[in-house]
């Protein structure tokens, strides 16, 4: 009989906890909200090292511990499980110190780390002590993503022919999700992305002050190619991706929950020509799933089985991040095609 894991959380902040009290959002929303649901974790304990006021601090049970020091609740908590919600730029040192402290199975927030040489270093990191870490890049996490990543390498819309994709918010905070999406649906079909072209985004549209947007286009191993392009989050959120096959076309929209295939028809009006039939199919959604409970089972059966494997491990983050850095370097050669070199897995 498999025990109960120990579980603790770093970071009580949006990811971490706060959006757990979005009305709208489908729960578990937070790493807070998919530990406490889930009964094959006993959640122990959380650090923060910014105070928690009364109001939130009301929601969270009394059974659970409040440090402001992540080392001295490992310490005292001895967790087999660590959730890891802060900042990007903390990711390094904070996963870093936790697998000193012994910790072997991590879930922690995208991106791996805050820039290519903290990533690589943490990489080796993590595959020298052993240690199963679990990147929440949430569409790896979504069984109706897992399945049409199943149907496009059966040949659902037969030959994938083109790919174009949108995105809002900054190429590594958002950006990544997108380019993570894109490999794991067409790695199995396309090959890896081999090279990239970078363009700067010129509409000066919303992003973080430490990371710019950045247009461009992804050509894999097969030379498929994707477009990949920023919007301005301050009009509207937006995760669209068109894939374009022989036998018709694939659209997820609706920021990622929903999915529909739209079939080749003869065309209405003009003989011997065929198009896209505009009656869409839908393959998932419109209702978002549970991918923060996907994601807290995922690193149960990490925890629990030496032979269970991670569905977005710090090897795939890493990958994502280089072909972001690629995507940089080429938007300040003038949008120069860039060869992405991989590190071995």
């Amino acid at each position: 009989m498999k025990k109960v894991i120990r579980v603790c959380l770093i970071g009580a902040g949006r990811i971490g906890f706060k959006l757990e009290r979005d009305k709208k959002r489908l729960k578990p929303a937070t790493h807070f909200g998919m530990w406490s649901k889930n009964k094959k974790a006993n959640f122990l304990a959380i650090a923060e090292k910014k105070k928690i006021n009364n109001k939130f601090r009301s929601f969270i049970p009394k059974s659970i511990n409040i440090y402001s020091d992540f080392k001295k609740m490992i310490s005292v908590e001895k967790p087999e499980i660590v959730s890891i919600a802060t900042w990007k730029d903390s990711h390094y040192n904070i996963t870093s110190k936790c697998i000193d402290l012994g910790i072997k199975t991590i879930v922690l927030e995208k991106p791996l780390a805050n820039n290519i040489y903290q990533a690589s270093e943490l990489h080796k990191k993590i595959k020298k002590n052993n240690v199963k870490i679990l990147i929440n890049h949430r569409r790896r996490f979504d069984e109706k993503v897992i399945k049409l990543r199943k149907q496009l390498r059966n040949n659902i819309i037969g030959d994938i022919l083109q790919v174009s994709a949108y995105y809002v918010y900054g190429i590594l905070t958002t950006g990544t999700h997108l380019i993570d999406t894109l490999r794991m649906l067409l790695k199995d079909v396309a090959g890896e992305i081999n090279y990239v072209i970078g363009l700067k985004n010129e509409f000066n549209n919303f992003s973080p002050a430490d990371d710019k947007n950045i247009d461009g286009v992804l050509i894999f191993k097969n030379n498929l190619k994707a477009t990949i392009q920023c919007l301005n989050m301050k009009n509207y959120d937006n995760f669209d991706i068109y894939i374009y096959g022989t036998k018709g076309k694939i659209l997820i929209t609706d920021i990622g929950r929903s999915g529909f295939l739209y079939k080749v028809t003869n065309s209405p009006e003009h003989e011997g020509f065929n198009e896209l039939s505009s009656q869409k199919i839908s393959l998932f959604g419109p209702s978002p799933r549970n991918q923060f409970g996907h994601l807290a089972n995922n690193a149960i059966d990490c925890a629990n089985n030496k032979e269970a494997k991670s569905f977005c491990d710090s090897y795939e983050s890493l990958v994502d991040m280089i072909i972001i850095d690629s995507l940089i370097k080429s938007s300040k050669n003038n949008g120069k095609i860039k060869k992405v070199l991989l590190p071995n897995n």
